[in-house]
């Protein structure tokens, strides 16, 4: 954890439990996946059957600390970024101790990497003071397997399904006359009531569980009309055939197609002749090591086929003629796929009742024929190569594979099926388990007899996308860049078996972005077993309209032991409980978790999709939730009460009314960027409206990613007014998404909008940057004519680059003609990225910089002082030469690219250090302690000249003018004339004078738009699974009987109403320990302590009076510590970003050095002050502040009290949540 790398302690409940039962998930797995110790060359991994990964540039990126920007917008659209967003990125990368600032423009973000924590908490708090910044947040990590639970916001179509829904139960025949096989057991009347009272599924919505029992000898239990068993040969016919039922006390009863009961006598006779399941009727069943079952009668005997003899039930031990193989039948309204793992999947369709109904649904849709959809797997990962998954992967289609280059120019290279966030490469190789777990789930491979099934058999088109490591941790400006990713490339369904630590409002907002593009975003509910509509966990807890939130449920129908649940946060549940997947090498594993239910829910929103592609996103998410089937378990348990079922959602969409968009579309859109800076757009979208508006009410213009998929909306909804021509003119500039390559105009009305797609109807215009240099090159000469002959010239142009050519993609060379004008293109040089060296930062004045005769650039800082801070930015190919070295030992550092230097290297001087190509930061850092001599190194730079090769056989001019260029756009007034003549040698170079131009695409050469990456950060998160054992049931997660003693100091009674500054806006909750207290923890119950530690918390926040922290409870995890647990109100007059800052700050206390040593002495001081005798003695307060928890208005109401109840203090057993500092 980060935090002890801070030296900020964490508690060990959220410690130990983690990486216990972390460390036996992954010695399961390591027992189930036998790998190598191999890996590739370049250190990175390869696929998991050549050896165990390891991922040398995640464990880099663990070492760095980031920090969330979030700027204020000033742009055309509301979630477009402003053009400021570029020179914020460049000031913030300006900033000492920056590794890295990265925009993330269609958020109005900005990722900082710092080199270490105290320059992460000082940029926190130097922001909070910037107008320009909505926010600023620190990042944290969290445990390696907390998850959370969530709530969405209800659809205006809930009437509407419940409508088709009825719809569907009506069209149900309910006379058993209806049905050949009631009318053959003799049945009359409505639901088929049988003798025992049961329903039979023939006119119920859920179907018939068939089996049949192959004997160890391969023949198959058979039942003949009058009720004797004996045994035939296969295939199993209908007399083979038995509907099983699981009895309230565990056991199993079996009924023939005859519709009688298997029954056991004490002698052992085995007939089918009961009418009703009694004692007799009923088996146990018992599994045994060779994958078989044994059947147990009520009188303790064991069921045996003899061979070639008859079928008793006498036997005392189970040995092989007590072996059954026990095999799934399609019954009436059912298919089952040919996987020989299916009985494994008793999520999909098991025998105990509380499946999905997946068996049902498949008889109506597989997804087998259809369109297909895009799930994003976000998560470890996925094995690509796995035999059944592997026809199921994303394939980039603008991609080629292996070719080392990013064709698609989204910033990675070779991201064939999915990119890795984790280790930035675009390799998403699974090197853990848990998200090729979750693929099989949605979409292994159906019906191709091989391994296991998934919800949705073809169709799906599987993104890996990786940001959790193989420890199954990540963080989350990795999640957000991966969610970023998923909306560029198309994906429609996001699912996500991850969570924990607290809120974070950049990644809400990455997830309404993600709603606004029309993504589901399913999410896990949590393992802690703990109430999330009490105890939130994100990000399933987000109030969010496209989340839904996952809890998981076992075999027999009840709530996982380890899953979280909550009446108004948590949607619906889903099988978790000892689910069977595929897991990387072509394997196959059992694992348990909210993690493994959430891929059920994903699967059926696929399925959902592919079966009415017409639906929106909304309608979707309404159809899961609203065909739930109703389940006596979750009662109050989850929103719906209920479990997913895929038969009922299949027949809701078929009845659901889907949006009916515009038919026209409009004629075309015109779009030319007239913004001179680099990356930034402005200028005025012209759409020619369509030729028959009779179904349009208005246009809007989308920007859509390279792979054709809808990103953000610029600007307002242009009325359709009957013109011909419609303008929109963008009153001020925007940064495109790094994945914008064009904008797209569709028509809409109140029904629906037309998609905005690359290859669909509506007209497209390419985003085509007119961006000009910001440099130009500093000088041009010739070498002189080598041609002998008159009138002709050979030689090269040797060009002085500019002094940084990030807005340079190349130099054109023309003819200047005799009269000034410009002549013919001679050629271009392209740039290189080459940057001069530049110092920023306090202490360049400091450092004397020289340049020798041979173009080397000397740097030395001699006798240095304290808190000195410098960074020289330059470009490689080059290579440094340290010839001077004397620092303070660790703590004052010369970092040259990725080398450190520190101490005294006298003796191992000189030092070189060859840099690569690209930009490079060489940063000086010394601390405010002991100071030494001081460094001096030599930096000698390739690259700083250019040269064009000339062999023109007639002269057209008196010289070449060199102009600088970004793609087809020159400024030239910045170019550069070298004079030549016939036969001679001229060297002179001089500027000349001009404007800026857009050359015609005949006389350039195609430019290079350079898209700026990356995104926000915040937090780990890591996946929620565990391997389960064949003979146990999730041994190792936590249950509600693990609980520890925790004593309750004071309990403020609970609330019956919100505050109207609360109905609008939420609160923030808020935990800190305090340790250290001797014997005196009850002390701090007392009104005075309470009023003091309230105004200690308010003193540290924004927008926070002194009456706007309350505490609610005080509780005691050790003789010497007290939990002090809190709420946040802002001021009733305060901005709407007032929680996000409180979480901000909440975060920065819980991480940072400084801001906590604050806090203690804030604490320390009130106390004090309270005049209690005890506590003023005290001189060794340690606080350590919990992560926060951002609550909407909706959770808060879900915890309010009735009028008349009050909750009182008290000693409970309390079992603590490892994912917050919450009891």
């Amino acid at each position: 954890s980060s935090q002890y790398r801070q030296g900020r302690p964490i508690s060990a409940g959220h410690f130990s439990m983690s990486w216990i039962i972390w460390m036996k998930a992954l010695v399961i797995g390591g027992m189930l996946i036998a790998a190598s110790a191999t890996g590739r060359a370049d250190g990175r991994p390869v696929h998991p059957d050549a050896g165990a990964r390891v991922p040398a540039v995640g464990d880099q990126k663990r070492s760095d600390h980031r920090v969330i920007v979030r700027y204020a917008s000033s742009s055309v659209g509301e979630s477009v970024a402003g053009a400021e967003l570029q020179k914020h990125v460049v000031r913030l990368q300006a900033l000492p101790n920056v590794i890295r600032a990265q925009p993330l423009s269609q958020l109005r973000m900005a990722v900082v990497s710092l080199d270490s924590a105290d320059a992460g908490e000082q940029l926190v708090e130097d922001l909070q003071r910037d107008a320009s910044v909505e926010l600023a947040v620190p990042d944290t990590w969290v445990s390696a397997f907390d998850l959370l639970g969530s709530s969405g916001k209800g659809s205006s179509s809930t009437a509407e399904l419940h409508r088709a829904l009825q719809a569907v139960e009506q069209a149900l025949p309910a006379q058993c006359s209806a049905h050949p096989a009631c009318r053959m057991r003799g049945l009359v009347g409505d639901c088929c009531p049988t003798g025992d009272g049961m329903i039979l599924s023939c006119c119920s919505p859920h179907s018939l569980d068939l089996i049949s029992l192959q004997t160890h000898h391969g023949t198959y239990i058979s039942v003949g009309p009058g009720g004797f068993v004996s045994q035939v040969a296969g295939p199993p016919r209908d007399q083979e055939k038995f509907e099983i039922f699981m009895n309230r006390d565990g056991t199993f009863s079996f009924r023939s197609h005859f519709g009688k009961y298997l029954t056991a006598t004490e002698e052992g006779v085995v007939r089918a002749d009961s009418e009703q399941a009694q004692d007799w009727e009923k088996f146990r069943k018992l599994e045994n090591e060779d994958g078989t079952i044994s059947l147990e009668s009520f009188f303790g005997k064991y069921l045996a086929a003899e061979h070639g003899g008859p079928v008793l039930a006498n036997r005392v031990n189970a040995s092989l003629w007590e072996h059954f193989s026990m095999q799934q039948q399609a019954g009436p309204g059912q298919r089952l796929p040919d996987d020989p793992a299916l009985p494994k999947l008793w999520g999909m369709h098991g025998l105990g009742g509380f499946d999905i109904d997946a068996a049902e649904g498949w008889k109506v849709w597989t997804g087998e024929v259809g369109k297909g959809i895009t799930v994003a797997v976000i998560d470890t990962g996925i094995d690509y190569t796995h035999e059944d998954l592997s026809e199921q992967m994303w394939v980039n289609p603008l991609e080629i594979p292996g070719n080392g280059i990013d064709d698609d120019e989204n910033g990675y290279v070779d991201d064939i099926h999915g990119a890795d966030f984790a280790n930035d490469d675009g390799d998403p190789m699974d090197d853990q388990m848990h998200g090729t777990h979750c693929a099989g789930t949605i979409a292994g491979i159906g019906n191709n007899d091989i391994g296991v099934s998934g919800v949705a058999w073809r169709g799906v088109r599987l993104m890996a996308l990786k940001f959790l490591t193989a420890s199954g941790s990540g963080r989350t400006s990795d999640a957000i860049r991966a969610i970023d990713y998923a909306v560029a490339h198309g994906a429609k369904i996001a699912s996500n078996s991850w969570g924990g630590g607290g809120s974070s409002s950049a990644l809400r907002v990455a997830i309404e972005h993600a709603e606004a593009a029309g993504m589901l975003f399913t999410a896990a509910a949590g393992n802690e077993a703990s109430n999330n509509d009490e105890v939130p966990s994100f990000p399933a807890n987000y109030d969010i309209a496209n989340v839904i939130s996952v809890a998981s449920t076992t075999s027999l129908g009840d709530l996982s032991g380890f899953s979280c649940y909550g009446s108004s946060t948590v949607h619906v549940a889903a099988p978790g409980s000892g689910i069977y997947s595929t897991v990387p090498h072509s394997k196959y594993a059992t694992l348990s978790g909210t993690s493994m239910a959430t891929p059920h829910v994903s699967g059926l929103a696929a399925l959902v999709w592919m079966y009415r592609p017409q639906l929106s996103m909304h309608q979707v998410k309404e159809i899961i939730i609203g065909s739930v089937r109703k389940v006596p378990a979750l009662k109050g348990k989850v929103i719906t009460g209920g479990l997913i079922n895929v038969k009922n959602a299949l027949e809701a969409a078929w009845a659901f009314e889907p949006p009916h968009p515009p038919a026209h579309a409009p004629q075309a859109i015109a779009f030319e960027d007239t913004d001179p800076q680099i990356g930034v757009y402005g200028g005025i979208i012209t759409i020619t409206a369509a030729a028959n508006e009779s179904d349009i009410e208005y246009y809007r213009v989308y920007m859509v990613s390279g792979a054709g998929f809808q990103l953000e909306a610029i600007g307002d909804l242009i009325p359709a007014t009957g013109e011909q021509e419609l303008t929109l003119e963008l009153n001020a500039s925007f940064v495109p998404s790094m994945y914008a390559r064009a904008l797209v105009a569709v028509s809409g009305r109140a029904l629906g909008e037309m998609p905005a797609q690359l290859k669909g109807i509506p007209p497209h215009a390419d985003l085509v940057d007119y961006g000009l240099p910001v440099y130009g090159p500093k000088a041009a000469s010739w070498s002189g004519d080598e041609d002998p002959l008159e009138g002709s010239v050979k030689g090269s142009i040797s060009v002085d680059r500019a002094k940084d050519e990030a807005s340079i993609t190349e130099y054109h060379v023309y003819w200047r003609m005799a009269n000034g004008t410009r002549g013919p293109k001679v050629g271009s040089i392209p740039g290189i990225g080459f940057l001069e060296p530049s110092c920023s930062g306090p202490s360049c004045a400091l450092i004397d910089t020289s340049k020798t005769v041979d173009g080397e650039y000397v740097f030395e800082r001699g006798a240095y002082g304290n808190n000195e801070q410098a960074t020289i930015a330059v470009s490689g190919p080059g290579r440094v030469e340290v010839s001077v070295f004397d620092t303070e030992d660790y703590y004052d550092t010369l970092t040259v690219g990725d080398v450190q230097l520190t101490g005294n290297l006298t003796d191992y001087l000189p030092r070189i250090v060859e840099l690569s190509k690209g930009h490079i930061d060489i940063e000086w850092s010394s601390d405010g302690s002991v100071t030494a001599n001081g460094w001096s190194f030599q930096f000698k730079q390739d690259g700083a000249t250019a040269e064009l090769d000339v062999d023109i056989s007639e002269i057209l001019g008196s010289g070449f003018e060199v102009v600088p260029a970004y793609g087809v756009n020159e400024l030239t007034s910045a170019a550069v004339f070298v004079e030549i003549s016939d036969s001679t040698t001229a060297t002179v170079s001089t500027t000349l004078p001009g404007d800026a131009r857009r050359l015609p695409a005949s006389e350039s050469s195609a430019g290079v738009v350079d898209d700026l990456a990356s995104q926000p950060d915040n937090a780990i998160f890591p996946p929620m699974a565990r391997a389960q054992s064949k003979s146990e049931v999730e041994p190792w997660l936590r249950h509600s009987s693990r609980s520890s003693e925790w004593r309750i100091l004071w309990m403020e009674p609970r609330a019956t109403h919100l505050s109207e500054a609360a109905t609008r806006q939420g609160r923030v909750r808020g935990s800190f320990t305090v340790s250290g207290l001797g014997e005196t923890p009850l002390t701090l119950t007392q009104p005075a302590a309470r009023s003091a530690l309230a105004r200690a918390v308010a003193a540290q926040l924004p927008s926070v009076e002194d009456n706007g922290v309350r505490v609610v409870r005080m509780v005691s995890p050790s003789v010497e510590s007290v939990q002090v647990e809190f709420e946040i109100e802002p001021e009733s007059a305060s901005p709407t970003l007032a929680l996000d800052r409180i979480e901000a700050q909440l975060l920065l206390l819980s991480t940072g050095q400084r801001a906590a040593a604050r806090f203690d002495a804030a604490l320390t001081a009130g106390l004090a002050a309270s005049g209690l005798a005890m506590l003023t003695q005290i001189d060794s307060w340690h606080a350590v502040v919990g992560s926060p928890q951002q609550l909407s208005p909706k959770m808060l109401a879900s915890t309010l009290v009735p009028a008349g109840e009050v909750q009182v203090g008290g000693s409970f057993r309390l079992r603590r949540s490892s994912q917050s500092n919450f009891v």
